[in-house]
């Protein structure tokens, strides 16, 4: 298919998907006849309107104010056919309204109310949990109770008062007015790609009296204008919208579409597949507990040093993972081994000890027996001899002694970090680690920006699969080339190619999530070189190179360099566990710190919004620790809250009547209630 009949398709395709949206504006119209008969118009000076929004963004948006002064409309104008007031893009020669800005609006919002929609997460759950984790055993019964209460809900009607709405396109901004005239949003984005209709909306609304309405009902509000530079724009700055707000209130979430535009519907599109990720990432109480036991064994393992090398900067890398795509690029990796110090990352060590490529270093960031495990199936003592270890702090002490050689990573965000970090007065820190989860690529990058490399080539951080294969055919995923089951593909995303950006590679959620790492990672980070050998994700920031056009050199005395960088990453501080053992001291503290949250989940709440006030001032109080000597209850327990409140939000929202929803609240609250009971009773068990 040639440049020009896809231009065609993709013209067609819009003007399609337009008349669609046309027709659906039509059939509402229709629906609510009614209603538009009964319609009063608002009546105003559009000149004073104007003045009256632009003092009010004067105060609240100076920067917006500033732009609008001499703003000079590009793209979009205001049209007049007698009564009717509409919006006309003159680059695509087409209304914005089917028939008049503030109707449509009212038949769009009519609709809305009768139909909203959500994203939500699917909380899946098992019939049986064997794992011995507190968290698993709860969340799974949380989702069988959020189940059962989904299951009977007859209605999605857009309740009284929304936990979270992302609106999407200013448009007129009628729409706004007319859902704070009606609801109380909690949480607000608000997004308008092109100037020119916000600008115009400053003539057609009244934006005091939408700031009035969201300071009367304390919403928290973030605005938005402008086209963003790449696709992944929208799901960062949502991302970070969520983590100001509050990352639980992402587990239920309403989303509100204005107006139809290519640009606004793959806006929309992407913001929906990439929703699941705001509640990844933050791990839960057994997770923290977990890597309290293993670190405060590790204090015999060297720590990364906190300086960076200048002189490793220029020495090329090769950071190996466990994509499909390395069987690809085996062949010309074992020839040129001796050009590059080599890493490998977590199971694709497996895979390399069958091709008999040894790396130099090897990263491990898991702390579950399980890593230990998978080293155990194939460890051979003169294979892992000569490699040296690159493991997170958190990581098994006898996954650390199947190394000769070795060396911890300290992973920022950890209870056992933060315990450990307090305590170290005026002795020199250590390095800590950043976006180091969730997958080995992620903590072997950081390593690599710790120790002060920046020439780094990936191979087989594919992120993904473009068949059946999901991992090398070489490693512990497969047996005698038939899949072991290890793995459960469960792809549910798509990412372009890497070599071929018209070409998309499946993907599940976590490898999802290590693709925004990695490309958060690249974007903060613009000294590191990063080339991109992988068959697989296309990753921001990380040139694409087939291997057979690296140009590369042998290093002279690669084994003396290697031995060198080790030796040269080590600190030479002597560290101390004795803050571990203090840990009784504020036993009772953390005590009554699980009684309040279950004191507030155990009372009967009036209404939705009373429960949503008490979800954020839990979240506000861990959040409060961050400055104090107990900061790291905020790590204990942030991803045990992020999860339970996700569903609790879920569950509040599992009917349209208050009262049932409320009842249904307080059913799954009493579970999360037993579950900060059952990791109260643990933590005195442990350090009381």
């Amino acid at each position: 298919m040639n440049d020009l009949t896809t231009a065609i398709n993709e013209k067609l395709g819009e003007l399609e998907r337009y008349h669609e949206f046309l027709q659906v504006q039509i059939e509402n119209r229709k629906k609510y006849e009614d209603v538009l008969n009964g319609f009063v118009r608002p009546d105003f000076d559009l000149e004073k309107m104007f003045e009256s929004n632009m003092q009010a963004f004067k105060e609240i948006y100076p920067d917006i104010y500033r732009v609008c002064l001499n703003y000079r409309l590009s793209r979009f104008e205001l049209r007049m056919d007698g009564v009717n007031i509409n919006l006309y893009d003159t680059k695509k020669d087409v209304y914005l309204y089917e028939k008049d800005a503030y109707q449509d609006s009212l038949v769009q919002f009519l609709s809305f109310q009768e139909k909203p929609f959500v994203l939500t997460n699917k909380f899946s759950f098992r019939d049986e949990i064997n794992d011995g984790f507190i968290h698993s055993n709860y969340l799974n019964k949380l989702a069988v109770n959020l189940k059962r209460q989904n299951d009977k809900k007859l209605s999605n009607i857009l309740p009284g008062i929304l936990p979270s709405l992302m609106l999407l396109g200013v448009g007129s901004g009628y729409h706004i007015q007319l859902l704070l005239n009606e609801h109380v949003i909690k949480k607000l984005y608000i997004y308008e790609p092109y100037f020119d209709l916000f600008y115009l909306s400053l003539y057609l609304t009244n934006w005091n009296d939408i700031f009035t309405k969201l300071h009367e009902n304390g919403t928290e509000l973030h605005f938005s204008v402008g086209e963003f530079d790449d696709d992944s724009g929208i799901t960062k700055e949502v991302e970070a919208f969520f983590q100001e707000f509050g990352r639980f209130y992402s587990g239920y979430s309403y989303l509100y579409k204005n107006y139809h535009d290519s640009y606004l519907d793959l806006i929309a599109k992407n913001l929906s597949q990439q929703f699941v990720g705001n509640v990844l990432g933050l791990g839960f109480y057994d997770d923290a507990i977990l890597s309290i036991d293993n670190f405060s064994n590790n204090f015999d393992i060297p720590f990364l040093k906190g300086e960076k090398s200048e002189e490793f900067k220029d020495i090329p890398v090769y950071l190996v993972a466990n994509g499909p795509s390395l069987d690809s690029d085996i062949k010309w990796l074992i020839e040129h081994q001796n050009n590059a110090v080599i890493i490998s990352c977590g199971t694709a060590l497996s895979a390399l000890y069958k091709y008999g490529l040894k790396p130099d270093f090897h990263c491990e960031m898991e702390r579950c027996q399980v890593t230990h495990d998978v080293l155990a199936s194939f460890y051979d003592k003169e294979f892992f001899s000569g490699i040296t270890l690159l493991a997170l702090n958190t990581v098994l002490p006898s996954v650390f002694a199947m190394f000769e050689n070795k060396v911890q990573g300290v992973k920022w965000g950890e209870a056992s970090s933060k315990i450990f970090i307090q305590a170290l007065g005026q002795q020199k820190m250590p390095a800590l680690l950043v976006n180091c989860s969730p997958t080995v690529s992620n903590c072997a990058l950081a390593f690599c920006e710790e120790i002060g490399f920046t020439d780094i080539t990936l191979f087989g951080v594919d992120l993904g699969y473009k068949s059946e294969q999901h991992h090398s055919k070489n490693s512990v995923y497969y047996k005698d080339e038939k899949d072991s089951g290890l793995y459960q593909q469960k792809a549910k995303y798509k990412i372009k190619c890497n070599f071929n950006p018209d070409d998309f590679v499946e993907t599940d959620e976590i490898f999802k999530y290590s693709h925004s790492v990695l490309e958060r990672t690249l974007a903060r980070s613009p000294h590191l070189k990063v080339k991109n050998c992988s068959d697989g994700a296309y990753i921001e920031g990380a040139c694409p190179i087939h291997s057979d056009s690296l140009v590369s050199s042998k290093i002279k005395d690669k084994a003396k360099l290697v031995l060198h960088i080790t030796d040269k990453i080590k600190s030479s501080e002597i560290y101390s566990d004795a803050a571990f053992s203090s840990l009784a001291n504020d036993v009772p503290l953390f005590v009554d710190l699980c009684d309040l949250f279950i004191e507030q989940l155990s009372a009967q709440p009036i209404s939705a919004d009373a429960v949503l006030c008490t979800l954020d001032d839990q979240v506000r109080r861990l959040s409060s620790f961050s400055d104090t000597n107990i900061s790291y209850f905020e790590e204990l327990l942030r991803g045990t809250i992020l999860h339970t409140h996700s569903m609790l939000v879920n569950s509040l929202y599992s009917h349209y009547d208050e009262k049932q929803a409320l009842e249904n609240f307080i059913d799954s609250a009493l579970i999360v209630s037993e579950y900060l009971e059952a990791i109260k009773e643990d933590y005195i068990v442990r350090f009381g």
